[in-house]
């Protein structure tokens, strides 16, 4: 269950990166830094149920998937990806692939003072291209759904579980 709520969450940073517009003409440094915090919370979700946790909790693996339910080629190439950013970028830091780096901004005022300052620049260029998060966007739907098929098929009791009724007479459903 814990993994399925971290691939919904990999599956909202996904559709979040695909609704900005990255061509618009006022595309800046905000909508930029806004796409890298959307890619991090990807990458950081999906690559989470993979990843040995505290409190007796398994990681997941791909045997846990239906019989029917296979990776293919493209999806193992994109499941690789955001692995390695996960381990390279986003939960380590690489500086082999780092685009950060420092800057002397120097400015000249009219009573002839000058200040300098040394700025941080860089980090905030996605890994993914819009192509590419669609691909991913893609796969996490269709991740999704086949697990959310397998809890429904899961013979576990529901006994413990609370039991939520949802009224579908009116709009106001979730």
């Amino acid at each position: 269950m814990m993994s399925n709520i971290d691939f919904r969450h990999a599956l909202s940073a996904a559709t979040f990166l695909l609704e900005e517009d990255r061509t618009a003409p006022n595309f800046r440094n905000e909508v930029a830094r806004r796409l890298k915090c959307f890619e991090t919370a990807l990458v950081v979700s999906y690559a989470r149920p993979f990843s040995a946790a505290r409190g007796g909790v398994a990681p997941f693996s791909w045997g846990l998937m239906p019989k029917c339910w296979s990776l293919t080629s493209a999806e193992k190439v994109l499941h690789q990806n955001l692995i390695d950013a996960r381990n390279k970028v986003y939960a380590h830091s690489d500086a082999d692939i780092s685009d950060i780096s420092g800057e002397v901004w120097k400015t000249s005022f009219p009573n002839k003072r000058e200040f300098e300052f040394l700025a941080v620049t860089g980090g905030e260029t996605t890994l993914f291209s819009e192509g590419e998060c669609q691909q991913i966007h893609t796969f996490l739907w269709r991740l999704r759904h086949s697990i959310s098929e397998a809890l429904q098929d899961h013979p576990a009791p529901r006994d413990h579980f609370p039991v939520r009724i949802i009224d579908c007479s009116s709009d106001d459903h979730p």
